[in-house]
């Protein structure tokens, strides 16, 4: 039985609350958060025995084999240390830190602990994300040339999800001072890990980041200066060209993951939105001269509360830890120095 705590009960800790407990060989054992009342609300929403206000206190009162860190950006490192110097194996919400030099500390703990790692990244969860990375690795397209992604919302301009104006946990995320990279380290950060996990490493890139007057420059103690909108052009390993596109401003897309990838023996369309059996579609053979797509069965998989609790049993490292988590760290790093520098192309160093 694995012992689990998560830290930090906001929007996302009730998905990590309902998995873990959900899998018998995990035990959901107590919850911290540093907002008074909110972890012992938490622990009597989910059924969970132990809440706290302080990690530290946490660790010297409850025996834990592991932690899942939900805490805002700013937080998942020093929560992350802090916990690894407990012996404690850590499962963190993305992005894994919020500047490159905290990622790599935090995945050479890890590393020298001999400890185990996983980074939510979240849409690896859909089976047709671990298929199409399949067919990709088993050479089904054949030699990788052209890659298209993008990650679509709309809250900005439409209340999909509710008004932003009145939802501190919508503001904060448009607010540098709080912890934000905007749309670039927020979504973005999701297009870069599908993007990689399906094609493979990043080697160059460029992005250009855009902040839009959205009629109001603040409310109360959030200033709204984190980007809305990142487009980035990227140099696979394996030769491959691409274009990344992310925006909140996307009218008529509510939360729109999407991956084209277009090789010399056929091609793949993923679209996270459209339901299966359509959610993962390929051009290949025959139909390549008719431009015709049909759709590819997805066998369930593992999600990523699944994969960390299969790793703490086996002691085997999962699919993805903290050494992945700081490769992704680095495309938004040289991303955001890209930008700075006016879309310089960067080289990324991991």
């Amino acid at each position: 039985m694995v012992r689990i705590a998560i830290i930090g009960t906001g929007g996302m800790a009730g998905w990590h609350a309902r998995r873990f407990s959900s899998i018998k060989a995990s035990r959901l054992v107590a919850c911290c958060d540093i907002v008074p009342g909110r972890a012992a609300a938490f622990a009597e929403q989910h059924k969970i025995p132990g809440a706290y206000e302080s990690a530290e206190d946490m660790f010297a009162h409850e025996k834990l084999d592991a932690v899942s860190i939900v805490a805002v950006d700013r937080a998942h490192a020093p929560l992350a240390l802090l916990a690894m110097k407990h012996g404690l194996h850590v499962m963190c919400e993305k992005p894994l830190a919020t500047s490159l030099k905290d990622a790599r500390r935090m995945a050479a703990e890890a590393r020298q602990r001999k400890l185990l790692t996983a980074v939510n990244f979240s849409y690896r969860n859909n089976p047709a994300t671990q298929k199409a990375a399949a067919l990709v690795a088993a050479g089904r397209l054949g030699r990788i040339i052209h890659v298209e992604g993008s990650y679509l919302q709309s809250w900005l301009v439409s209340k999909i999800w509710g008004d932003w104006r009145t939802s501190e946990a919508m503001m904060w995320r448009l607010s540098t001072r709080h912890g934000s990279g905007g749309t670039l380290c927020d979504i973005g950060v999701h297009l870069y890990d599908l993007a990689s996990f399906v094609v493979g490493d990043i080697v160059a890139l460029t992005c250009d980041l855009k902040t839009f007057d959205k009629g109001v420059k603040r409310i109360g103690q959030y200033v709204f200066d984190a980007n809305d909108s990142m487009v980035a052009t990227v140099h696979f390993k394996n030769g491959a060209l691409g274009t990344l596109h992310s925006s909140r401003w996307a009218v008529g897309h509510a939360n729109t993951v999407a991956l084209r990838v277009y090789g010399d023996k056929g091609g793949l369309d993923l679209n996270l939105d459209r339901p299966a059996p359509d959610t993962l579609r390929v051009c290949w053979g025959k139909n390549i001269a008719k431009a015709q797509w049909k759709p590819v069965p997805c066998p369930p998989v593992p999600d990523m509360a699944e994969r960390f609790v299969t790793s703490l049993l086996t002691r085997k490292q999962g699919q993805t830890g903290f050494a992945g988590g700081a490769r992704v760290q680095a495309y938004l790093e040289y991303s955001l120095r890209s930008a700075r520098q006016g879309g310089a192309w960067m080289k990324v160093k991991m």
